[in-house]
């Protein structure tokens, strides 16, 4: 009986696994990413756009892309954005730091990306911001 339920377990998450793997590959391409979510691009020191609508009580994704001229350098943290109950899953080609088992900013160089799913509570706005090297960027995405 014991098997049996571990079993269970061990088809489940592969279904799970499954369903994501196929979600990555849709999001494989920026035009992809806008059909789940938005693309938010860090172009001349500022995020582009800056504030962004989803629809509220629905998981979302938010994509990150430093496209920078120049060699500099950003972040992507967010207290609101990675706060438990609040992020799922982080991943991309930036660098992804953590406090203990929380996501505490995404560092992003030219030609990066981060993706940020998460669960967008309704009549909640996730600010999310860049303070590296004295930048004094900010952004929002609000749940409508």
């Amino acid at each position: 009986m014991k098997g049996d339920r571990l079993n269970g377990i061990n088809i489940k998450l592969a279904g799970a696994g499954l369903v994501f793997g196929l979600l990555l590959f849709a999001l494989s391409s920026a035009d992809a990413a806008v059909s789940f979510g938005h693309v938010v691009q860090i172009e001349q020191l500022s995020f582009h756009p800056d504030a962004v609508s989803l629809p509220g009580d629905n998981f979302a994704v938010l994509v990150v892309q430093n496209r920078e001229d120049a060699p500099i350098q950003h972040e992507v943290s967010s207290p609101q954005l990675f706060e438990s109950g609040t992020l799922i899953q982080v991943q991309g080609t930036g660098t992804i730091e953590y406090s203990g088992k929380r996501v505490s900013r995404i560092v992003l160089n030219p030609g990066e990306e981060a993706v940020i799913w998460f669960y967008a509570v309704k009549g909640k706005t996730y600010q999310f911001q860049c303070n590296l090297n004295g930048h004094a960027m900010v952004g929002m995405v609000r749940a409508d």
